[in-house]
């Protein structure tokens, strides 16, 4: 609903400036350095510089989610029923890229195997997958023992 309000004319009467300021700063687009773009080239060059009131939104880059183990096995019945969980050789098949899933995190039990594909796995949680008779499938081992370490030989 529009707002109704009274002019200053009327309203500010007994007021030495009505609302302007000291008494110079009523008297016309002089006083606020032109009418639109004038001046552009002296003091109002900078507020129409190029980057003016561009606002860049840069998309930030998809975060996967990081789920424990526990969690994992709450949402199990729920993708077996979307459908995004596929059985594979007797193993439920919880693929990260098609979950939107980054890491797998140790807390929690896992009851049935599992094949983790395409997920970061923490080692409290390959332990827990391994001892339930789970596998992991994953591109993102971490390297470590002496290939890890191995320096490169000077010729």
């Amino acid at each position: 609903m529009v707002v109704r309000k009274r002019g200053m004319r009327k309203k500010q009467r007994g007021e030495r400036t009505h609302g302007h300021g000291d008494t110079k700063n009523w008297r016309g687009s002089g006083n606020r350095g032109g009418v639109g773009k004038a001046g552009s080239h002296k003091h109002k060059f900078s507020k129409y510089y190029p980057t003016f009131g561009v606002k860049v939104r840069l998309n930030p880059k998809a975060k996967g989610k990081a789920l424990n183990l526990e969690q994992i096995m709450q949402e199990l019945p729920k993708w077996k029923a979307q459908g995004k969980v596929v059985q594979e050789e007797g193993q439920w098949v919880i693929d990260g890229t098609r979950l939107k899933i980054a890491k797998v995190l140790g807390s929690g039990s896992i009851a049935s195997n599992l094949l983790f594909k395409n997920i970061a796995v923490t080692e409290k949680a390959r332990e827990k997958i391994e001892a339930a008779d789970g596998e992991v499938e994953s591109e993102f081992e971490r390297v470590t023992g002496e290939e890890g370490n191995a320096e490169p030989q000077a010729e």
